[in-house]
């Protein structure tokens, strides 16, 4: 055979290869916010100079695109940020001086996973006259706590409202694992469950978020011993000091936005 049958024949392989290389995903995971200065639903004393936005994982960053911002906005709705710096899993911005001393500044933040999901937020921070408690989360390195979230179909975000579960979760530094049952009444055709962040407020209605923050394994319901997952331990120390902000919730064929859910709360 000729010299140019077998570049032929060689070429079409290699370009599938380094098309498969260029294009294979980054990551698999989206990321979550876990921490900010000023921390969310604080009060400082005065307005910092800085914001800092701490997230599960690293953003993603490409040379000539601006993939990441942030804008925080005083009680006058005036824009007050300024140059947004990416550093691993942080995003920080300069916050300018503004005429309102006192009120409260609203945070949205947009940034990009290494999977390519897009992530947005928003929450509010006060300046007045309480200072505020320190936004840094301590991660145990031994020791466990347990949650409960009791299932609901009627909360807001969820269509099923004759169903109903509890689901146990048991975090451990030690093992750096959460280990859980869920029980459930009048599901069917269940096909995820997931820990959502999820602000629980003063209307006790819930805000469903598309962000996941532990894929909890199906297998678990009405299981007659505990599943484990690994979880990163800034992850669970989040969730362990701020549980109201995190619901278990139950996706089903008939109702895949949610069919239950349930905030997390403390348990013996």
């Amino acid at each position: 055979m000729s010299p140019r049958f077998w570049s032929r024949l060689t070429a079409g392989p290699l370009l599938v290869v380094s098309a498969l290389l260029f294009t294979a995903p980054v990551a698999l995971a989206h990321t979550v916010l876990v921490g900010s200065n000023p921390a969310v639903d604080s009060t400082v004393t005065s307005l910092p100079s800085k914001l800092t936005l701490t997230f599960a994982d690293n953003l993603l960053q490409v040379s000539g695109k601006v993939l990441n911002s942030v804008s925080v906005t005083d009680s006058m709705k005036m824009e007050i940020a300024s140059n947004a710096v990416v550093n691993g899993n942080t995003l920080t911005a300069e916050l300018k001086e503004t005429m309102a001393m006192t009120g409260a500044f609203t945070v949205n933040y947009r940034v990009v996973a290494l999977d390519g999901h897009v992530v947005t937020g928003k929450y509010v921070f006060t300046v007045g006259t309480k200072a505020a408690a320190s936004p840094t989360i301590a991660i145990p390195s031994s020791g466990s706590q347990n949650l409960v979230a009791n299932l609901s179909g009627s909360l807001a975000g969820v269509k099923n409202s004759t169903a109903s579960g509890v689901a146990h979760l048991a975090f451990n530094f030690s093992t750096k694992q959460v280990c859980y049952t869920v029980s459930e009444t009048g599901l069917s055709g269940i096909t995820a469950m997931h820990v959502h962040p999820m602000m629980q407020g003063s209307s006790m209605d819930m805000t469903v978020s598309d962000e996941v923050f532990i894929l909890l394994n199906n297998s678990a319901v009405n299981a007659t011993s505990p599943v484990c997952t690994s979880v990163k331990p800034l992850m669970m120390a989040e969730i362990v000091a701020n549980p109201s902000h995190y619901a278990v919730m139950i996706h089903t064929k008939d109702h895949p936005d949610g069919a239950v859910a349930g905030w997390l709360k403390k348990s013996n």
